[in-house]
This record gives structure tokens, sequence and C-alpha cells, in this order.
């Protein structure tokens, strides 16, 4: 039997057993619905808003997807189950991700298992979002905003029979043959809750809206290369509680047999994951103590899938091993009734190990002297980070009208990593040599220290019931990543297969980096008429970034792939060096409401807009920043009609012109996309459908950037968005 099918039939097996459950009648009940909140004043008082969602209606199995219509969201795609987030400019790592408090890292040279690709829609109770100022105790080591993801809470009976009830659901769509399934079960008592999730998705290569590349023998024209993947996420949660103490312990395991990435040259051949999050509280009535320790063991491979295999004369494996593990202690005062203290102390630590074993030549021609070989190329030698931070944060409420939270945090970041080598000493360098490359990194001082100061500080004011004024201030800084610092070699392949911009250029470390520290401020506008109907949002924001982490073309000094003519190229793939630079984002995010009809028979009828503007700018080099979302406006009619929620909306996408020359960024032109819906939610069924790109347009995402899906790699084509596709969703709860 292979894989998948085992995979499928597990996942039965659990909704199998799920039907054979009776719950009886009990106090107890799920609340099934996903949360979505977006939070602008950031104070742990703040009153939930956004927008509820039911998993597989909102999305397949990619959790990013969640967050589309969120003004200021984007995603830096990549496969099918594992993406980048984008909050007004800042991206991936620049952003606290969070999953029940830990922040996995991305063990991968090409960012291909970020923190929330380890956690599947079914499984997520609630995410927050902040898109701007986050407060310090949702973490540091960021510049920027911060999406925190949370399971569903454990629940109590509070009658003396057990409640057992669960959910099961499904979802298919058309292009890309994308179908997956999720289960869950729980049972509680008045102190014991104990739940299982499970969700499996996969998918085929999806098709563009027509013919975008030269096709080549097994993938036509219009075919988006590598995009095929498998992803499945388990989870057991157990959860007691006792008088004032609440103990809840959380499982986790994810296993990824493959999963083909677009936009990188390479494919991911296994990620599989373990983890234990521990998290504890006690209730003393004038506070509340906590304490969570977390471990995560991932192990990471990759190498060619099918399309790159075309074409390949070897194979290229490549292994990472990292091990997270970290102790946090938090404690809440309620001092009065107007003022609430928080003090937190922590420690987190990452060992990352990154090998690419000697390639194998997949031709019948010998290779006399193998390039990729014969020893094991040593990336990144148990690289580590330590990271022992204090936080202190003051909310207050200064009258009915006016709040305000202050937040000062303190991160101290230590790393380091061992030796390294190349494939051989030819053209590697021999690392006992001192004048070698790698001997040369090998003797560097590779400890670093840095200290981060982070500051937070909102202010809202309430006139009324209609109207709120926000304002945020922070200034955070960051650490230079592991691969930013440690990746040493200036060989063109060695360089090729660090990067996570999926941009197919070469990147290199640069161990002088310092952090980068964000100044921003943020603005917010609401108003909300008397009957809720009518509903508007502007919020513009700036940041200065000093120390910006950005890139130039690599000196030539340093040799290899450093060429005089990799300093001036304008097209191509190019060889890039990390440095600190300046940089400023600014932009402005607006949503909207209004009420277009109301009527007993017809329905209640609302147009929908939300949008946003944001521009970076690169004040070091006088250029734009990379992968910068052009303006984006969704707008759409959406009708409440008794137990359907109907949609018609248009994305509309400005062209893709402020493109970045140091990494010669693709340009992509303007597109406006049109999608159909319906929801249908009535007891304890949910179900959906959906009509994606109806209209079958061709558009290019301006975040996808190079299309890297098959052999020969081609510089400068961006990857398509997928063609019309029909997406169908059922859910039962019982």
């Amino acid at each position: 039997m292979n894989l998948k099918r085992r995979l499928y039939l597990a996942m039965g097996i659990g909704v199998l057993a799920m039907g054979a459950q009776e719950a009886p009648a009990g106090d107890l009940e799920e609340s099934t619905p996903l949360v979505v909140e977006v939070h602008v004043q950031n104070r742990p008082s703040s009153t939930p808003g956004g927008q509820t969602l039911h998993p597989e209606l909102a999305t397949g199995g990619n959790t990013l997807d969640i967050l589309n219509q969120l003004p200021g969201f984007a995603a830096l795609r990549g496969g099918g189950a594992s993406g980048l987030p984008v909050l007004d400019g800042f991206a991936a790592s620049d952003i606290v991700q969070s999953v029940d408090g830990v922040r996995t890292p991305t063990a991968c040279a090409n960012g291909m298992n970020p923190p929330l690709s380890y956690v599947s829609p079914s499984q997520i109770g609630q995410i927050h979002v902040y898109p701007t100022v986050a407060p310090v105790s949702i973490g540091g080591n960021a510049m920027g905003g911060a999406i925190a993801v949370e399971s569903p809470k454990a629940l109590f009976a509070s009658g003396q029979n057990p409640v057992v009830g669960g959910r099961a659901g499904s979802f298919y769509q058309s292009n890309g043959n994308i179908h997956g399934g999720s289960a869950a079960i729980y049972a509680a008592t008045r102190t014991t809750y104990v739940r299982y999730d499970g969700a499996v998705s996969a998918g085929s290569d999806y098709r563009a809206a027509a013919q975008f590349k030269p096709a080549i023998p097994g993938i036509p024209g219009n075919i988006v290369g590598s995009t095929q993947y498998l992803s499945s996420n388990q989870s057991l949660q157990l959860a007691h509680k006792s008088g004032a103490n609440f103990l809840d312990l959380h499982l986790n395991y994810q296993y990824i047999p493959y999963q083909a990435f677009p936009n990188a040259r390479m494919d991911m051949t296994k990620n599989e994951s373990v983890g234990i999050n521990l998290h504890f509280t006690h209730d003393y009535g004038w506070g509340e103590w906590s304490i969570r320790a977390y471990q995560e063991h991932i192990l990471h491979r990759m190498n060619f899938l099918a399309d790159k295999m075309i074409g390949a004369s070897m194979d290229m494996p490549m292994q990472t091993n990292a091990v997270h593990n970290g102790l946090r202690s938090e404690l809440r005062l309620n001092v009065d009734p107007e003022d609430t203290l928080e003090v937190g102390a922590g420690y987190d630590h990452e060992d990352l190990d990154d090998r690419w074993p000697p390639a194998h030549n997949l031709t019948s021609m010998p290779m006399a002297m193998p390039s990729m070989g014969p020893l094991t190329f040593v990336n990144l030698n148990h690289a580590r980070q330590d990271d022992y931070h204090v936080y202190a944060q003051w909310h207050r409420d200064w009258s009915a009208h006016w709040s305000s939270l202050v937040g000062l945090r303190g991160d101290f970041v230590e790393q380091g990593t061992g030796p390294v080598q190349g494939y051989n000493a030819r053209m590697y360098g021999n690392p006992d040599l001192a004048t070698s490359q790698p001997g040369r990194f090998n003797a560097a001082n590779r400890r670093g220290l840095f200290a981060l100061g982070s500051l937070s500080f909102v202010t809202d004011y309430r006139p009324n019931a209609q109207w709120k004024l926000e304002l945020g201030l922070s200034r955070r800084s960051q650490a230079p990543g592991l691969y930013e610092r440690y990746a040493w070699s200036s060989q063109a392949m060695a360089m090729l297969m660090n990067g996570w911009f999926g941009d197919g250029n070469g990147y290199i470390g640069n161990l002088a980096l310092g952090p980068q520290t964000a100044n921003t401020a943020s603005l917010s506008l609401q108003w909300q008429s008397t009957d809720k109907g009518w509903e508007l949002r502007i919020q513009p924001h700036y940041s200065y970034i000093e120390h910006y982490i950005g890139v130039q073309r690599c000196p030539v000094t340093l040799g290899g792939a450093c060429t005089p003519a990799n300093l001036t190229a304008t097209s191509g793939f190019v060889y890039l060096q990390f440095q600190n630079q300046r940089a400023a984002l600014y932009g402005v995010d607006f949503r909207a409401r209004m009420p277009v009809l109301h009527h007993s028979t017809a329905g209640d009828w609302d147009l929908e807009t939300a949008g946003s503007y944001t521009r970076g700018d690169n004040l070091a080099l006088h250029t734009p920043l990379y992968e910068i979302a052009p303006p984006t406006l969704r707008l759409a009619l959406v009708q409440h009609w008794g137990a359907f929620t109907n949609r018609m909306e248009e994305t509309l996408v400005a062209a893709q012109n402020r493109v970045d020359p140091t990494r010669n960024e693709p340009r992509t032109g303007a597109y406006a996309l049109l999608d159909l819906a319906t929801e249908y939610g009535r007891g304890p069924w949910q179900a959906s459908l959906r009509l994606q790109n109806l209209l079958n347009r061709l558009y290019f995402d301006p975040l996808g950037s190079t299309y890297l899906g098959q052999r020969p790699f081609m510089a400068g084509t961006p990857v398509p968005g997928p063609g019309r596709s029909v997406q169908l969703a059922v859910s039962y709860t019982f």
C-alpha cells in the first residue's frame, strides 16, 4: 500500500471511530468556527473583532489562505502547504509567528518549513493578527507585527456526565486535484479534557489559465511544474484543572513526504517534526502565574522531485536536523481595577545542523571528479542561537474612553557555529589551509552576541460608541538569522542553494552583520454606525529601519561566483551578500462596509471593500525594496439569506513596476480576478461551493517571484496563479 493511501486510511479510521461515539446530551458544546481577531489597539482587554470562519470552508490545506482578505496581508508563495506571511511589507522572520506561544524556527536554507506550516486550518481555534505595532508580550527578536495562532481551547463539562463530541470535514479543488480531510474528537469531564486532531491534504501540479512558457516532455506549457504536495498534521491535547491550577499539554506531529516548490531550485522530500508543549497556570485571584516549556525536533530533507528531475544529470540530497526548546514564565498582576501589570522572562534555544551528502550521477556517464563529492558539504555545523529575554508591560484604563498599553523588552541573543568544509578541497577550498575560504571562515570569530531592546506604546481614545482613534509607536530590534551570518561558500552551486526568496539567485552570509531596528508609527481611525451596518477603518503606518538587512552584489574579493560581470548584470540570476543598510516602509490599509439592501425575502445585502498600499525604499541603495506587494483592492457584494451566505468578489491588483534591480526582480502586470462563493450552515452541517478565477484570467502573482518549476531554470519568468477552479467543502460537527 502506497504512502498516500496509508495516510488516508489512518484518517478514515479516525472518522469511523468518531462516528461510533455517541455524544450524550450535555452542557458542553464545542465552538467550531475559527475566529480571526485583528488587533489594532493591542491591549489585553480588547474586544474580539474580525471574521469568523469555518476552516474547511475558508481554505484548503494552507493556513496562510485564511488571512488573504485582511488588508495589509500578503503571502510569499511556496509549496502547497507552505508560504511566508507578509504584514504591511514586513515578511517571514521579520514578524512574530507563533503557534500556541511557540515560534518554531525555519530549519531550511530555502525557508520551506516556516512556523505556520506546522498547523492545518482545521486545527486552529483563533488567529490573533497585529498588523503593525505588537505588544512586547507577544514576542521579541522581530521588527514588524505578529501572527499568533491558538489551538481550540480546552472545554470542561459542568455536569457529572462526561461529554464526547467532534468534527469531520473534507474539501476538493478541481485545479490541481487538491483534496484533503480533517477529523477531531474530544472527551471532557468536569476536570479533564482530551482532544485529537488530524488533517491531511494533497495536490498535483495546477494549471495556469494559458500557456506561459515553452512545453517540455511531461510538462505542458500551461502546467505550473513542481506544485504537487502531500502533507499531514496531527495533535493530541490533554488538559486538567484542579481548583486554581490548570495544566495543558500538546503533542504535535507533522509528516510531509514530499512538497514541490515552483519558485525554488530544490524540493522538499521529507519534513518530519515532533513537538511537545506544556503550559501550566495558577490563578491567585489577585493575578495569574504561568509557565511554558517546549521541545521540538525537526528532520528536513531536500532533493529534486519528478518535475525538476527531468533534464538533471545528478541528484542533490540535503539534510537538516534541528532541535528547538525553551522555557518561559509570566506573571500578570491585577494591581487595581484600572491597572494590569505583566512581567515575564524566558529562554529559547535553537540548534541547526545543515549538511549535504555527496551527489549521485543520474546518467550512465561516469564522473571522474564529481563537483558535489566525495565529501559531505557542511553548510551549517550545529549553528546555535540562544535567546534570553525579560519584559514588563503595563495596561491602564485612564477613563471609560481612554486607555493605554506600554511595554519594555530586552532580548539577549547569542549565536555560534562549528567549522565547515566543502564537497572537496579542489573546488571549495581546503579547510586545513588558513588562506582558503573555509579555512578563513573556520579561523574567524564566529560567535555573535546581540543585545536587543524593544519598546511598544499604544493608546486608544473612544469619545463614543461610534468612533475610535488609536495611536501605536514601537521600536523593535531583530538579530540576523543563522543563514544570514553563517552561509559561507562563494561557489555558485553553494550560493544558489541558500536563499528563501524564491528568486533563483545565490546568497552568501556575512559574519559582520549587526541587528536591524524598526521605528514604527501607526494611526488607526475607526467608525461604526449606531446600527453597526456601516463600518470604516483607515490605518496609515510608517517604519524607518536602521541597519536593515538587505543585500548587495557580492564583492569580487570573495571569489567564486562573485565576479566583475556579476556586479553589473541586469538580467539572469545573480549572486548576493547580506549587508546592513537603511530602509523605510510606509503605506495605508483600509476596510469598509455599507448596507445595500435589507429585505425579508431577498435577505441582507452588504457591500464590502478592503485594500492596501505599501511602499518600500532602500535608502542606502536608492532602490525599491524587494517583494513589496503593489496596491490591492477587494470589492465584494455579500448576501446573507437564511442559512446561506453568498459572495461575489472582485480582486484588483496593480502592476508591479517598482522592482528591485539588485536582485533582477521580475515585473508583473495588473490583473483582476472574479470569484463566486456560497456557504450553507444549519445545525451541525457546514458546506461551501467556490468558483475561483471564474473568467479564467492568466495572471502572475507579484510576490510569487521566479518560476523554477522545471529545467532549464528561466530567469525573469514569474510564477503564474491558478486558472479557473471549483472548490467544494463540507464539515459536520457532533
